[in-house]
């Protein structure tokens, strides 16, 4: 066992909120993290695998202005 996993294994069912850096960050890894209890927020590349499909990999929005997808228990804003 990982020092992520037993530091999650503390958390689980807790309602907790992690926030994590893209690195981390996967849609598997939310999912998962869902089904714990765990929230978890982070950054994350539009092409990393599981991420909602419409997503473009560059958007031009206004200022101001924001773009989300759902798919599922994951919201992808931009």
């Amino acid at each position: 066992m990982t020092a992520t996993h037993r530091l999650a294994a503390r958390i689980e069912h807790m309602r907790h909120n992690l926030y994590m850096v893209s690195f981390f960050s996967s849609s598997a890894l939310f999912d998962d993290s869902h089904s714990k209890m765990i929230n978890c927020c982070g950054t994350v590349t539009p092409n990393r695998k599981g991420m909602p499909k419409n997503l473009e990999r560059k958007m031009k929005l206004k200022r101001g202005y924001l773009k989300n997808n759902v798919k599922g228990n994951l919201t992808a804003i931009v």
